[in-house]
């Protein structure tokens, strides 16, 4: 895999400054997936009996972050208003298809943060996230049998095609549960394959220091299975899915230096959401084990330390433009 194939496409620049919304970047999106799932993941440390942690918290963070993701969408949507093939731009990269599919999926992260709360707001947002999904999934097919070296697996493969896994966060809650045992084993396979094809490709060719970033992503699906598993009440599949977790989080772990060699960028939002879910993944098994809820407040703690900072350095970047710029986003 060569950066270069990868490049996001430069986009002409417009006589006059276009209003700022008009230029969303989807590169904001995954930092915002990983800021919900921060949120999510101290609501699930509330359930752990071996602390004493306030919901407050959870409520806090979700609360921040919700609003947060409804700004971005609505100026991502905005953008789309004006001219709807600027999507079709966007997802001519890698890095742009891993944006706007984290799209998507903060909707279902958004769904499962109201749960509690409103289940209509949530029925809502579950199936409209959904419904998105498919239809960027669609997309994303679309252009990279378009593009050369399309079909070339990533990472962000498994936002695109696995991430409907985050669907069932709300759906088991809300009472979808035949629906959410549907997601889990197509999802586990798709990425069973993403997996074994990702791999292949490792050993064979290695990955660009500005792409490496997103290797942690490969965490994500992992951890998902787990929680998901667990919500379902398949506790030895879950403690499975959570060994495989925990080993490869140690491998991605030992290898950082190597992963982050090219120095900050907007790809670092890659880090946020699967160290996350993580945390929530082993909180979910606490009930199980105890040992789980105290490996958990290991990723929680830098999950809760390094989302902020990427989060700011991202909106920073975006209200600069150079998030825009450093990312290719098509202009409206």
């Amino acid at each position: 895999m060569s950066s270069q194939d990868l490049e996001p496409q430069k986009t002409a620049p417009s006589e006059a400054a276009p209003e700022f919304w008009r230029r969303t970047p989807p590169a904001l999106f995954p930092s915002i997936m990983g800021f919900m799932g921060l949120g999510l993941a101290w609501r699930a440390a509330v359930r752990f009996d071996g602390v004493s942690i306030s919901p407050l918290v959870s409520m806090c963070l979700l609360g921040l972050c919700c609003i947060l993701f409804l700004f971005i969408l609505a100026c991502y949507l905005s953008k789309l208003s004006v001219r709807v093939g600027v999507i079709m731009e966007d997802l001519a990269s890698v890095p742009g298809r891993a944006g706007v599919s984290a799209m998507s999926v903060s909707t279902l992260l958004f769904a499962a943060a109201m749960a509690p709360l409103s289940p209509l707001v949530a029925s809502v947002a579950l199936f409209a996230g959904l419904s998105a999904h498919v239809l960027i999934g669609v997309l994303i097919v679309i252009t990279m049998a378009r593009t050369e070296r399309g079909f070339v697996v990533t990472p962000a493969w498994h936002l695109s095609f696995v991430g409907f896994i985050v669907a069932c966060l709300a759906a088991v809650p809300l009472g979808y549960t035949a629906l959410a045992q549907l997601i889990l084993g197509v999802t586990v396979l798709l990425a069973a394959l993403i997996y074994g094809v990702s791999l292949l490709q490792l050993s064979k060719a290695e990955v660009a220091p500005p792409l490496r970033p997103l290797l942690f992503i490969h965490l994500a699906p992992l951890s998902l299975f787990a929680s998901v598993a667990s919500l379902l009440g398949q506790g030895l599949i879950a403690i499975f899915f959570a060994a495989l977790a925990i080993g490869l989080a140690a491998v991605l772990v030992s290898r950082i230096r190597y992963i982050t060699q090219a120095g900050f960028s907007p790809l670092w939002g890659a880090f946020t959401f699967p160290v996350a879910a993580l945390s929530s993944a082993l909180f979910s098994l606490s009930s199980q084990a105890t040992v789980f809820g105290w490996l958990a407040l290991i990723p929680l703690a830098v999950a809760t330390f390094i989302t902020p900072l990427i989060v700011l350095r991202v909106l920073r970047m975006w209200s600069t433009g150079a998030l825009a710029e450093k990312t290719g986003a098509a202009t409206a």
